[in-house]
């Protein structure tokens, strides 16, 4: 029986369909879809059962792993996964894209993860609501097909469904990196290896941040701003600022918004200049690439702690007073104190 064929237009991307296949793949339906490299074929992670056949389909032996496909950040965290500097340097300049990280989970396993770039992947993947554990759509041995027919003649009616795109955008399988080792080992070279080496070699020179630091508050406009000021200052001081990154976040931001004028002014008397901070809001993947939380008040390290369970033990709270809609007195106030707690991590900061 020859699978269902699913078209997508990119110039009038149905998504609709897309996420009934995903209610279909979570039912255990085997869907072959289009990424940026090769078409692949997957199953939800969770379907133990159409993970079985998969692997069947494959002609695949189950001790050789397949790769975790996630739609979105939000999904990274079901994987349990060790973020080291070389998964968060790589995963932020290639993520979505063609690479594949081999990472380390929690438990000691080694997994590989892979995000593409490709909207129905994504698309099916993130409305499945877990990870999709996903191989190339062809047999073990012959070559990753790079249009839906070629997956269709490779693997026919084995498959329930196919999404057909066209032609994938670079025809080549993903680039595979292996972070859990230093430095970092390519294990298969295929798209984007130029600039995939171009990053190894930025790695083992030392020129990515060891350590992430971010710091939350309210709305991300005032006190986390000022503070992140302050360290920032201080890092290139010491000569320290390519060595921990420093990033803030609001739990109730709005995405975009400058800081205060207030806070603008009072750190430019310190010569130091926020005007380009532009406020976000706090998201789950924040939380999980940082090294040490510094939150502004129980509250925010309160929110954090419901948004990541288990967060807790990297924040630390400093008890700073919020000084939004009062004067320049108060913001005063709020930067002497943020200096005098700051002084007080700086150790757990840079170490």
């Amino acid at each position: 029986m020859k699978p269902t064929v699913i078209r997508f237009n990119p110039k009038d991307p149905d998504l609709k369909a897309i996420r009934e296949v995903a209610q279909s793949a979570r039912g255990g339906k085997i869907v072959a879809f289009p990424t940026e490299t090769v078409y692949g074929i997957g199953v939800p992670a969770s379907k133990e059962q159409a993970l079985e056949r998969l692997y069947q389909i494959k002609g695949r032996d189950r001790s050789k792993p397949m790769a975790y496909h996630i739609g979105d950040w939000d999904q990274l965290p079901f994987l349990n996964i060790k973020r080291n500097p070389a998964f968060r340097y790589l995963s932020k300049r290639f993520w979505p894209g063609p690479l594949t990280l081999v990472v380390e989970t929690e438990k000691g396993e080694k997994i590989g993860i892979r995000y593409p770039r490709s909207l129905p992947a994504c698309t099916l993947i993130a409305s499945s609501g877990e990870p999709f554990i996903a191989t190339s759509a062809n047999r073990s041995g012959e070559p990753s097909p790079k249009t839906a027919e070629e997956a269709i003649q490779a693997l026919g009616g084995d498959i329930d469904f196919v999404i057909d795109a066209g032609p994938c955008d670079v025809g080549t399988d993903s680039t595979v990196v292996d972070v859990t080792v230093n430095p970092p080992e390519i294990l298969r070279e295929g798209a984007e290896l130029g600039a995939v080496k171009q990053a190894m070699e930025d790695i083992q020179s030392g020129k990515i941040p060891r350590k992430r630091v971010l710091v939350v508050c309210t709305g991300n406009s005032c006190r986390s701003p000022m503070a992140a000021g302050l360290l920032t200052d201080e890092l290139k001081r010491r000569r320290l600022d390519r060595e921990v990154e420093i990033v803030t976040c609001g739990i109730l931001a709005r995405d975009g918004a400058t800081a205060t004028s207030e806070a603008i002014l009072v750190m430019k008397n310190r010569e130091i200049d926020i005007s380009s901070h532009r406020s976000r809001v706090c998201r789950r993947e924040d939380v999980m690439n940082a090294d040490l939380i510094i939150a502004m008040a129980q509250e925010h390290c309160d929110f954090l702690a419901g948004l990541v369970p288990g967060i807790k033990a990297k924040i630390k709270v400093l008890d700073i007073k919020d000084p939004i809609g009062q004067g320049i007195p108060v913001y005063e106030e709020v930067v002497k104190s943020l200096e005098d707690q700051l002084k007080k991590l700086w150790n757990e900061i840079v170490e």
